[in-house]
């Protein structure tokens, strides 16, 4: 109770100093000039805006006190109205101007400014302390996406940026998924034996263990230059890795990285998954004459796949934002529009790198997160998912 009315007053505040005090939007006539604000007066009628903000008081209100509101379907209602707001609101600066400005629509935009993005993370924050929160905010996000996608806001600063670069942007998009997705499951498998020898040699547990956060707690920026120092010696002296694709930079040394950051998860996971499982049925195992091999098989690992998928969800999820920092050494990925972004102080190219990753965070937490818990539902067991702090 408490969690979700803390949740409802700062998702509050944070919509309504979107909504009255910030910048909804930013009019440019052209991509590098400072532009002219939009704010909620000049885009609503006084009375819309009112509107606005009692449908984000009552909507807080409901979450505040959804333990004394008898009416279930309300709060049902509710948080699944929010989830058009940011889309509309899209719609609806797209077709702002300002009053007695003349300009090209050929190369005028209109930029999504502060306001809009404190309203959007004030919803996705109400949404959160709702039922079924996690699918409310990816479809929230989803429908912000869909309507610029679908060619509703032409004026819209983000859209003339994805159309200026639609086929290295989707080019960058299968390389950022492709790296995040191999390098995470390139280490399900040294991750999973790591955490059973954990669990079967208390002697080399510290070993392991520290080795696996060793990688987690070094600055990634510092990891990929250690990388790329024996990389590129072999790319020059042994002609075979040359011959590979292997050098320095490029989709090696991040490979390698993602692949190290992604065994703390899921090998501090196993370990805990194994370590659960009661001794009473492993010696029930050997009673009936099971061998190791088939005791892990049949009895360890299915017991402890609740775990290990929490630890793999943990993984995805964190690959998917550490491989933005591809692009700052040739590997590709969203990384390389928004670091391209940045060098042309261009913010929309930023955003628009941006927002696919935050999405397929949310999509794959979603999901991986509903194949957990069926898998839990499914072996009959509770497990304490380890907390490896994503």
């Amino acid at each position: 109770m408490r969690k979700t009315s803390l949740k409802a007053r700062v998702g509050l505040t944070l919509a309504v100093l979107g909504l009255v005090l910030f910048p909804l939007g930013t009019f440019r006539p052209n991509r590098v000039v400072r532009g002219i604000p939009l704010n909620a007066a000049t885009l609503l009628e006084g009375k819309s805006l009112l509107a606005a903000v009692v449908v984000l008081v009552i909507a807080a209100g409901l979450f505040v006190f959804r333990d004394r509101i008898r009416n279930s379907m309300v709060l049902y209602v509710v948080p699944w109205l929010l989830v058009f707001v940011p889309g509309l609101l899209m719609l609806l600066l797209s077709q702002a101007s300002p009053a007695g400005e003349s300009f090209d629509m050929e190369v005028a935009r209109i930029s999504l400014s502060s306001g809009f993005w404190l309203l959007f993370a004030g919803i996705l924050i109400l949404q959160s302390g709702a039922p079924r929160g996690g699918i409310l905010m990816t479809l929230t996000v989803l429908f912000a996406i869909a309507v610029p996608g679908v060619g509703l806001t032409p004026h819209l600063a983000l859209y003339k940026e994805f159309i200026n670069i639609e086929v290295t942007f989707y080019a960058e998009l299968r390389r950022h998924l492709t790296l995040s997705l191999t390098s995470a499951a390139v280490a399900l498998l040294p991750g999973i034996l790591l955490g059973y020898v954990c669990h079967r040699h208390q002697r080399l547990r510290e070993w392991i263990l520290g080795a696996v956060n060793l990688f987690q707690v070094a600055p990634t920026l510092s990891l990929l230059g250690l990388i790329m120092i024996p990389l590129t010696y072999l790319s020059r002296n042994v002609p075979l890795v040359a011959d590979l694709g292997i050098r320095g930079v490029g989709f090696a040394p991040a490979f390698i990285v993602l692949t190290l950051y992604c065994l703390l998860p899921i090998t501090a996971n196993a370990f805990s998954g194994f370590d659960q499982v009661e001794a009473a049925v492993v010696d029930s195992a050997v009673a009936i004459g099971m061998t190791k091999r088939q005791i892990f098989r049949q009895v360890l690992l299915p017991l402890a796949l609740p775990v290990i998928f929490s630890g793999i969800r943990t993984a995805v999820t964190q690959n998917v934002g550490n491989t933005i920092l591809a692009g700052l050494i040739g590997g590709g990925g969203m990384g390389a529009l928004i670091f391209l972004g940045l060098s042309q102080s261009a913010t929309d190219l930023v955003i628009l790198g941006t927002i696919p990753v935050v999405l397929m965070a949310l999509i794959f937490d979603v999901v991986f997160k509903l194949f957990e818990d069926r898998m839990t539902q499914r072996v009959g067991v509770a497990h304490d998912s380890l907390d490896t702090g994503i």
